[in-house]
């Protein structure tokens, strides 16, 4: 497995995170990520809310490499 350190800009996740892919993906991180967001709901209702397909989605575009090392995130929309 391969990690990469990440830093997302912008948006709900905003800071500092890391990626772990198999070794076969290569040398750099997904162009693009699609990322499950928190759901505020609780309980049954969360549950059902994920069973239908409620749940909101961040997709983030990779956008560069900065000078500590990490690769840059930037949010395109939340679904």
């Amino acid at each position: 497995m391969r990690e990469f350190a990440v830093r997302y800009v912008n948006g709900p996740l905003q800071g500092v995170g890391e990626i772990t892919q198999p070794d076969e993906a290569g040398d750099q991180p997904p162009l693009v990520q699609r990322i499950p967001l928190p759901s505020a709901e609780h309980g049954v209702r969360r549950t059902i809310s994920d069973v239908v397909g409620n749940q909101q989605h961040a997709i983030y575009e990779r956008t560069g490499h900065n000078d500590a090392g990490e690769w840059e995130f930037t949010l395109v929309r939340v679904e």
